[in-house]
């Protein structure tokens, strides 16, 4: 993966530019072709709105439950489970392969479901609710498991259906919360894109380091990845689905702003 990002990067480098740029290299013209000024970014208008932070709120806590799982599902399949990864390598990636087929088939239902004529932000909505309905209810069902201990006796396949169950269905997020910040305001998508997902990324590191001392103190992956993880989606859950609204804002336009509230 990270020689592949290296060739993407060197790609990037030599082909990449804006789209101003490229304008300018198609049309002569000096209004194509003339220097831009510095832009007025509205940030009291874009930071008063509602729905980006809902946004936010979502993106915080899907990401604390999917950093959790992609930083600690190796050791939880050795450590709990007992599975030798070394002779099981298709363990590995089977949740990621799995993952990258759910995200492909959360956005054709997405568009069959616009293009039926449902609204957007119902749209969105309702993918976001499968991204944290089905990993909460597989990681709550592990949380229990690996509560139960020696209590409760499970197929050996179990854990692992659950945990790649749980993966694809936080893939639905792709329909939903991440595809939001274009939904808001195409022009500021990128800066909307940024704001969340630098809070994305504060939830990865708060979850790590969360899961980290919680196992080293209670050796409990329902305490430490598992329970943590379900409270947030159920938050995430909430805040989106009753503040997220697709209405575009005209943010910097001079027109009253709706979802500014």
């Amino acid at each position: 993966f990270g020689a592949l990002g290296l060739l993407w990067a060197l790609v990037w480098a030599v082909l990449g530019q804006d789209k101003e740029q490229a304008a300018c290299a198609t049309d002569k013209s000096a209004d194509a072709c003339a220097e831009p000024g510095e832009e007025n970014i509205p940030w009291m208008e874009i930071l008063s709105c509602a729905p980006l932070w809902a946004v936010v709120v979502a993106h915080f806590c899907h990401d604390w439950g999917m950093y959790a799982l992609l930083t600690w599902t190796p050791s939880y399949l050795n450590k709990a489970l007992g599975y030798d990864l070394q002779g099981s390598s298709l363990l590995t990636v089977l949740p990621s392969v799995i993952a990258v087929i759910s995200a492909g088939v959360a956005g054709t239902i997405a568009d069959r479901l616009r293009g039926d004529g449902m609204a957007l932000t119902q749209v969105r909505k309702l993918m976001q609710t499968i991204g944290y309905a089905v990993p909460a209810l597989c990681l709550g069902s592990l949380g229990f498991i690996d509560a139960s201990g020696a209590d409760t006796t499970v197929p050996a396949f179990l854990p692992i259906a659950l945990l790649c169950a749980g993966i694809a269905g936080s893939n639905f997020s792709l329909a939903g919360l991440y595809s939001s910040h274009a939904d808001l305001n195409s022009r500021y998508a990128g800066l909307v894109n940024g704001i969340s997902t630098t809070f994305g990324a504060l939830a990865g590191v708060c979850s790590n380091t969360y899961a980290g001392n919680t196992l080293g103190e209670t050796n409990s992956w329902a305490q430490a990845i598992f329970i943590p993880s379900v409270v947030c989606y159920f938050v995430g859950f909430a805040v989106y689905t009753s503040v997220y609204d697709a209405t575009p804002c005209k943010w910097g336009e001079g027109a009253p702003q709706g979802n500014n509230k």
